[in-house]
Formats: structure tokens, sequence, C-alpha cells
């Protein structure tokens, strides 16, 4: 019995063999691609029996690229990125050499810091509304020692403003109140902050703010609403901190004011 041995559709076997027996087969000859090896065993009595086993050659450099496929339909300009990667024995590993830049999109990166910022400060509130007790800045203040009005008492909206501050709006607009530039506006100088008439300033709390152009940027990130959240004191009180700090205070509010806007 022998076995002959066939390369794709050659006509003539490379090798021909006495069962059972090893042999080398050479890639460096066959260009890059899919081959078939066809191996056909021959009995004394001249019964034949055949197995073909496909493969595919890769010798040279690999070639990936992004921004069209195969049978891509197209027009106009489009942005092609190649990239090739080849490794000989004896080569260091680099994973550089084979990774294809592929930069994380700005929407992806808005997208997260929105969720993250929103979770945050869910998260908070739910927190500190279960306990029933508020900590800030190492101090400790019960949810039912707070004034019925905010307004009425500096001291009261105060420490309950901080607390709703720190709870639901620093993730996004930072402590400092700063936010982070092209995602979340600033706080610091902000013209509904220093407004005297506090209703935009109302508003936007109640019923958050989405696609707002401020100094000419646009925030696409959307800040959602705190009315189903917050009562009309920790409004009022947010609200207050907010338009007290970083720069010259601007006008205060009552829990009322915010309940007219509600």
């Amino acid at each position: 019995m022998r076995i002959d041995v066939y390369l794709n559709s050659d006509a003539q076997p490379f090798q021909s063999l006495t069962p059972p027996e090893k042999f080398a087969l050479d890639t460096t000859s066959l260009p890059d691609g899919r081959h078939k090896l066809r191996f056909v065993a021959i009995d004394r009595d001249g019964v034949t029996s055949e197995r073909v086993i496909r493969i595919s050659v890769q010798n040279g450099p690999s070639i990936v690229v992004h921004g069209i496929s195969e049978d891509d339909v197209v027009q106009g300009t489009i942005n092609v990125l190649a990239n090739a990667y080849s490794s000989r024995r004896g080569d260091e590993f680099e994973p550089m050499r084979i990774e294809t830049p592929a930069p994380i999109p700005t929407w992806a990166w808005v997208l997260f810091l929105c969720i993250f910022g929103w979770g945050a400060g869910y998260l908070a509130l739910e927190l500190t509304s279960h306990s029933g007790v508020a900590v800030f800045d190492d101090q400790t203040t019960s949810k039912s020692e707070a004034p019925a009005d905010p307004a009425k008492s500096d001291e009261g909206w105060a420490v309950l403003g901080a607390q709703v501050y720190g709870n639901t709006c620093s993730s996004c607009h930072q402590v400092n109140g700063a936010g982070l530039p092209g995602v979340f506006p600033s706080l610091i100088g902000n013209s509904v902050v220093r407004a005297d008439d506090p209703k935009e300033h109302i508003l936007a709390v109640l019923n958050g703010v989405s696609g707002k152009v401020i100094d000419g940027i646009a925030y696409v990130a959307p800040m959602p609403p705190f009315g189903g959240l917050l009562s009309n004191e920790e409004i009022a009180a947010v609200i207050n901190h907010e338009r007290s700090q970083w720069g010259d205070p601007a006008t205060t509010i009552s829990a009322g004011d915010v309940e007219a806007e509600r």
C-alpha cells in the first residue's frame, strides 16, 4: 500500500509514502492563503481512498483593516486604517506590534460620566434616606431637626444645602463647583446661579436641563431632574448653597418659592 500526497489541483503527487511514514511540508514556498492537501491511499488490489485537508498558509505579515469591510457599499471619502504585523522565530513578544489603535469615542466617555454621576448621586441619596442621619464635613444632623423653611435660618439651610450638594450634585459639578470642561458646566460665575431672579435656577433643579449652550459650549450630557427625589426644603437649601458659594452671594430662596415653581 502507498499514499500519494497532492497539493491543490496538481495532477502529480509531490510525495509518495509507504505508511506509516512522516514527511516535511515546507510552506515557505507556498503563497499565503488557502490551500488543499489531498491524500490518496492505494491498496495492493488497486482500491483507493481519498481524504482532503484544507489549510491556510500565513508566512508573511498579517494585515488588519478598519473602516472598510469586504462587499461594503461606499461613497465619497472614507477613512481607512491599515495595520500589519509579523514575527519570526526568536523574536521577543511585543504586544504593541499587534495592536491597532482604536480610540474610545467622545460620546462613550460622556455617556459613562453621565451614568456614573447619576448613579453616585442616586446611591448617596438612597443611603442617606435609609440611615435617617446625614454626615457632611464631620457634622451630623438628624433630618427631623432640619428647619421647615431653609430660608428662615442661615445655619439650617447651610448645613442641609451642603449635605444635599455633596450627595447629589458634586459628582458632576465637583465639590468646588468647577464642573468638568466640555462635559458638566461650572457653577462658578454661572449666569443662572448668579441671577437676581432664581426662577431658572429652581426649574433647572426641578426638571433637569438638556442641550444647554453656555458660553458657546454645547453640553450634551443631560442634567437629570431632581423634583421627584428631593423635597422643596432640600431643593431650596441646595440652591441657596450654590448661590452663596464661589463668589458674591446671590438672592436666596425659600421652600415656598420651590413649591410655587413645582
